[in-house]
């Protein structure tokens, strides 16, 4: 019922009222205040920090209510008026704090995931790596500095704009062991409807659960097995953001995963269904016999997997090895 509520006032949209002053309701219990008085951007405030969103990003401001913290602790701010700003309401470039890299983004920008997605595998040098749902690149670049020359990285990435940023800040960074690849992963090989917005809640159609039909798109998708087949390798890890579509990915996946044994780190907080993808994550990955956690430990949900120690089979292979 509350989901139903928040869905209701989220398709209002931000100049509703209604919509406005519930949301202020909600960040009062918070600590924050919720201003709409700008007439292009959203701005939420909490002691000394203030941080902006464009009005068309409504459906951020509950999620970065809870998650804030972590673009302070990670984004380099700006200080205006003596407190501290990020200004995420229109495409800019942001510095990290820890790699003291920036990059190019088209929107909100991701908070520095490198704690998240190594907290089970730290890919390491000549690894081959997958960043599924790449938006503009920035786990990308941080991924191929750990995999070095001897290594790749595939970036998965179909939303357009997106895609552009994506490579933009490859080439901003002279990065020459990435492969940009302009699919969508998914439980098999096709073409799906795609909504594309280039934000990071841009996703397959089918698991996105706010969009409009504007920006809808029809996209190839490409199964794990073909994805293999077509790149001649299998991945000693994935990063996976893919908005919904990991479960029906990992799904399609199973017989080969038991096969050729991957570690996965997958943020598994999406509603399919009604209900979180990492309750079914959870079984499936039982089911093929590897080791998992589901943990909230990072102020979202991630699901984190690998194979078993006795698993022997090797990830790396020329595409003659992987089965047809």
């Amino acid at each position: 019922m509350l989901q139903k509520l928040k869905d209701y006032l989220v398709s209002l949209g931000p100049e509703n009222r209604l919509t406005q002053i519930a949301l202020s309701l909600h960040g009062r219990r918070l600590g924050y205040k919720v201003d709409f008085s700008d007439p292009t951007r959203i701005w939420l405030e909490k002691g000394s920090r203030r941080l902006a969103l464009a009005r068309r990003d409504l459906t951020f401001v509950p999620i970065m209510m809870e998650v804030i913290d972590l673009f302070f602790d990670s984004i380099k701010p700006t200080v205006v008026n003596g407190k501290e700003t990020l200004d995420f309401s229109q495409p800019a470039f942001h510095t990290y704090k820890r790699s003291g890299m920036g990059f190019f983004f088209p929107s909100i920008p991701e908070e520095d995931p490198l704690d998240q997605y190594t907290y089970w595998y730290t890919p390491k040098a000549g690894d081959i790596v997958w960043d599924a749902g790449a938006y503009s690149g920035a786990t990308t670049c941080l991924l191929a500095s750990m995999v070095g020359p001897t290594g790749k990285v595939y970036a998965f990435e179909p939303d357009d704009l997106n895609f552009a940023y994506l490579e933009k800040n490859i080439a901003h960074h002279g990065i020459t062991n990435v492969v940009t690849v302009r699919k969508a992963l998914s439980g098999a090989t096709g073409t799906t409807t795609f909504f594309m917005d280039g934000t990071m809640a841009s996703g397959i159609r089918d698991f996105v659960v706010y969009s409009d039909s504007k920006h809808n798109k029809e996209v190839p998708t490409i199964s794990m097995e073909d994805a293999c087949k077509e790149l001649g390798c299998v991945p000693t890890y994935v990063k996976m953001d893919i908005e919904g579509a990991e479960l029906a990915f990992v799904q399609g996946a199973k017989e080969f995963l038991k096969m050729h044994p991957v570690n996965f780190a997958i943020e598994s907080y999406h509603r399919v269904d009604g209900d979180y993808t990492y309750k079914k994550l959870d079984p499936i990955f039982a089911e093929i016999g590897y080791d998992y956690v589901s943990s909230d430990v990072f102020k979202q949900m991630f699901t984190w997997a690998k194979p078993r120690a006795e698993a022997t089979t090797a990830n790396a292979m020329p595409e003659a090895a992987v089965s047809k």
